[in-house]
């Protein structure tokens, strides 16, 4: 008996795990096919990430700083927002080439572990050690939040803790036991803080909830509660104080609260988001994914009927449904569970806690099935066939398709016939009637999480040049002794430097130094919100940026400016021949007049050279000829030439020069075309198939302009005698006072030393590192250390031990009380007698 109850628990992790690889089996997700289940920010973001938190921990490098993502990131902050979660640190085990399956196959186990967790915590709250759990288990591991974001890896820790959490919080409220709500909050909060915020916000509703349940001792229960929450959340602060520091610097800083409310859909349409089948929407629409089973309003209805539930949870539970529901709709309510923030895509969040809620009070009605008759079933299917109908008149057909909310309904009657065969049958009969059940559950888990969910890309296009890559890089790395970046052209994201662990000027990440984007989009460049990129650069921003290296599919970019040095399975590396050293000299001229962001980028560089010597613009307009079928630039004279415009409803640019090609993505962002290197007599031909006239400006770049430029930039520069992650020296002699310019983001955790003394640094484009220096030789020390790591660090380790502590007196004095208790009861007889019984 007691195997089979174990058994059964753990069909509620099998149960998922086996769709979940069914699905996978079907997609051809490798080893059984060609696919991966890569998608949106786990393609872009996440497995890039991975990989480099993986090869920095194998090569013992600084998990603080890294110079493989961007300009350089501080890699704490990192962690908090992205792979925070303990289990990640298995990934120094990972073969490197396989760190996509390491990241599926723990996206399997935490889905998996979701449903253990689920029904355990009905298990345990209930004392049901039947079946029951596990049918509602499925559909809280398989919700509509997992459907949406299966690929949000560091999210997944939330959903399979939150149970736990839950029933830590009821035992610490109706028992005065703390440990399981600490230690599993903590975790929570340490895992990932974001969605922590929201496990957090549903803990303090569900706790007034459990507090309206208990007729003594709530003073000590709030008590208990807000001390544990609080020791909880300073478990976090070693990761949660550098993350505020970084968020305070990027383009998610910053509170606005919203100054009236607005309404995202009408009820009709977001009820219409629990059906079956309906896609989710990850993009900045606010639109939820609310699936957790067809059933799922149906057995609120009758958790509302059931009179064996108290009627004061029932209205509490029942109020806390519809909070969902408006929080989801209205904007005020989705700005605070968001963290004070509006996503930036992937909307509502905390749909698993919504999930959770539903899935628990449609449990709680069939469990006390007492309450339940076969007129109040009738009545729940009505009521939710209802809903549905409503939702197919008037819910948006884009969104929900009519044939979604008939198969819901369909679904919805076969659960209805099933409980209204229930009452009455024979033993025998519910058997069959279980398996049935069972069946139709995995069933419609199955097709719902087949039809939604689990995207893929095709692994070998993601891999196929990364040990090239990796090769080339390598190649240059072992040329080098000093500091230098790669880039690249041609790139599936903007984190190929972190995906093949080669430093670079390219970084896609929601903790980005916003200036360094702003200066960079300024320039020419690519940069947004979340993002800074090397595509647009010209050979001055270039030279500045330290970039050395290029790597591209081309083999025709050899030029005056670049020569080919090594090639590897189609993947050919350059080295740009006119590079500056990390650190050079910039006149006070340029310090205290260059206005970067007057006029257009073309305007500003040209300023640029002009106070660095040069005698003429460093970039010329060329003859450009513009007409609704093509946009053709006319070579006049060899040179590199570069394409300006404004479009941004553009996406897809492609230029043609005689033979050669190249294809321009995310144009909307907005920057400088590279032509590359063109001869008198060639056309430029630019098409889109997005549209038809384009109108970009065709500019030459002058060589003895750039030449005048570079060579004021390269008399002063910084020798560098030793760099490491954190840490960088070097040696300059300054000839003419200025200011020494470091291609380095101007993050708070830098501390500059200049001969000794610690000095406080100035910034260049408001984004660089800018030291001021006299004339004279100087020693330059730069350090790193993560912002408010070490006083982080001291508040988790105090909030640790003063939780534990906390936590094990509380057991110690409530097992005191039971002993006493027991004492009691072993004077009397007739307690005795009865206790015995």
């Amino acid at each position: 008996m007691i195997r089979g109850r174990k058994l059964q628990l753990w069909f509620a992790f099998f149960i998922p795990f086996f769709i979940m690889s069914g699905i996978c089996i079907v997609r051809k997700v490798y080893p059984f096919g060609d696919q991966c289940i890569l998608h949106i920010d786990l393609y872009h973001q996440y497995a890039p990430f991975y990989t480099e938190f993986m090869n920095q921990m194998k090569e013992g490098g600084s998990l603080a700083y890294t110079w493989k993502m961007g300009l350089g990131t501080d890699l704490v902050s990192t962690m908090a927002y992205y792979f925070a979660s303990p289990v990640n640190w298995l990934l120094v085990f990972c073969p490197r080439n396989h760190v996509i399956e390491f990241m599926s196959i723990l996206i399997l186990l935490k889905i998996s572990a979701a449903g253990w967790s689920f029904a355990y915590y009905l298990r345990k709250h209930y004392e049901d050690e039947g079946i029951l759990p596990v049918w509602f288990s499925v559909f809280y591991s398989l919700s509509g939040f997992v459907c949406a974001y299966y690929c949000n890896i560091m999210w997944l820790d939330a959903l399979w803790l939150t149970p736990f959490v839950i029933l830590g919080l009821e035992r610490l409220v109706k028992e005065g036991r703390c440990l399981l709500y600490f230690s599993t909050l903590a975790l929570t909060v340490f895992s990932n803080y974001y969605i922590a915020i929201m496990v957090c916000i549903f803990l303090l509703l569900y706790f007034l909830i459990l507090l309206g349940e208990i007729h003594s001792g709530r003073i000590r229960a709030f008590g208990r509660f807000f001390v544990s929450s609080l020791l909880a959340g300073g478990c976090g602060a070693v990761l949660i104080l550098p993350e505020i520091a970084a968020l305070a610097g990027s383009g998610s800083g910053g509170i606005r609260f919203p100054d009236a409310a607005v309404w995202y859909f009408g009820l009709a349409d977001e009820l219409a988001r629990m059906c079956m089948g309906v896609q989710v929407i990850a993009t900045t629409d606010h639109w939820p994914s609310l699936y957790c089973g067809v059933a799922a309003l149906f057995l609120f209805f009758l958790f509302l009927m059931n009179r064996e539930i108290p009627r004061k949870r029932r209205l509490c539970l029942g109020l806390l449904v519809v909070f969902f529901l408006l929080s989801f709709a209205e904007n005020q309510l989705d700005f605070i569970w968001h963290g004070l923030h509006f996503p930036d895509g992937l909307p509502a969040r905390q749909t698993f806690l919504y999930a959770f809620l539903l899935l628990v009070t449609g449990y709680e009605a069939v469990h006390l099935r007492q309450g339940i008759d076969r007129r109040k079933i009738f009545l729940a299917w009505l009521l939710a066939e209802g809903i549905l109908l409503v939702c197919d008149l008037f819910a948006d057909k884009e969104l929900v398709t009519p044939e979604e909310i008939r198969d819901s309904g369909i679904v919805l009657a076969g659960y209805a016939i099933f409980f209204l065969m229930w009452q009455g049958q024979s033993r025998g009969m519910k058997k069959i009637l279980v398996g049935m059940l069972t069946i139709l559950i995995c069933v419609e888990a199955y097709v719902n999480m087949g039809l939604t969910s689990l995207e893929t890309t095709d692994r070998t296009i993601y891999t196929e040049h990364q040990s090239a890559y990796q090769t080339l890089a390598g190649e240059a790395g072992e040329r080098e002794d000093g500091f230098y970046r790669i880039d690249t052209f041609s790139r599936l994201t903007k984190n190929e430097s972190a995906l093949n662990h080669y430093p670079s000027a390219s970084i896609f990440s929601s903790l980005i130094n916003v200036d360094v984007a702003t200066a960079y989009r300024e320039l020419g460049m690519e940069g947004g919100k979340n993002y800074y990129c090397y595509n647009g650069a010209t050979m001055l921003t270039s030279a500045l940026l330290d970039v050395r290296y290029l790597m591209t599919d081309s083999d025709c970019e050899e030029s005056p400016y670049r020569r080919l040095t090594d090639s590897k399975d189609g993947i050919y590396l350059y080295e740009n021949l006119y590079t500056l050293p990390l650190g050079v000299m910039l006149r006070d001229e340029v310090m205290q007049t260059w206005d970067f962001t007057e006029g257009s980028s073309i305007d500003a560089q040209n300023r640029l050279a002009f106070m660095l010597g040069a005698e003429e613009p460093l970039l010329v307009p060329v003859n450009t000829t513009i007409t609704p079928e093509e946009n053709c630039i006319e070579v006049q004279e060899d040179g590199y030439y570069y394409g300006f415009y404004t479009d941004k409803d553009v996406n897809r640019i492609t230029m043609t020069v005689g033979e050669r090609t190249r294809n321009f993505s995310k144009c909307g962002h907005v920057y400088l075309l590279d032509f590359g290197y063109c001869h008198a007599g060639e056309k430029i031909v630019l098409t889109s198939t997005e549209k038809k006239s384009l109108q970009v400006q065709g500019y030459r770049l002058q060589e003895q302009a750039f030449l005048d430029a570079y060579r004021t930039l390269e008399r002063q520069t910084m020798e560098l005698e030793r760099y490491t992650d954190t840490r960088v020296e070097g040696r300059i002699k300054v000839t003419e006072q200025g200011s020494l310019f470091l291609a380095i983001p101007d993050d708070v955790g830098w501390k500059v030393s200049v001969d000794g003394a610690e000095v406080t640094p100035d910034s260049f484009c408001d984004a660089f590192l800018c030291i001021p220096l006299d004339e004279g030789e100087h020693q330059i020390l730069l350090q790193y250390r993560t912002p408010y790591f070490i006083p982080g660090l001291m508040i988790s380790l105090i909030s640790l031990i003063a939780g534990l502590l906390f936590c094990f007196r509380r057991s110690f004095r409530h097992e005191r009380q039971c002993d006493d208790v027991t004492a009691v009861y072993l004077q009397d007889d007739e307690v005795t007698e009865s206790t015995t019984y």
